[in-house]
């Protein structure tokens, strides 16, 4: 016994684009599961920029590094923790938590990393 599913975008006449988001009928997969480190703006602390789920070996150094990849600063930034604490870009183990960017200058997100890594999933 066999099963088929299929998904229509569009019309027969006009063909599909598969990169165009209005013709996804599929809910998006919450990848978010399972993370025990999340990023957030320190000027809007209740929107999740991202995060990631703590493996060992993970230092505060790669975290920052990490940011950078994601974030586009137009000045200088810093983390800090839930309590307010300054996180060092240091060798010190990353802990579990909610880490807030803070930006004098601002940030814009990376999009075109996203969109480069969404297309090779």
């Amino acid at each position: 016994m066999s099963s088929s599913t299929s998904i229509t975008c569009g019309s027969p006449s006009e063909p599909a684009d598969p990169l165009d988001p209005s013709q996804i009928s599929m809910a998006p997969v919450n990848r978010s599961k399972g993370r025990n480190v999340h990023i957030y703006d320190a000027n809007d602390p209740t929107t999740v920029l991202g995060g990631l789920i703590l493996s060992n070996g993970v230092t505060n150094a790669n975290f920052y590094s990490m940011v950078e990849i994601l974030v586009i600063f137009k000045s200088n930034f810093f983390l800090r923790d839930e309590g307010d604490t300054k996180i060092e870009r240091d060798d010190g183990p990353l802990q579990p938590g909610k880490y807030y960017i803070v930006a004098v200058g601002g940030f814009l997100y990376n999009y075109s990393f996203m969109i480069r890594w969404l297309i090779n999933q």
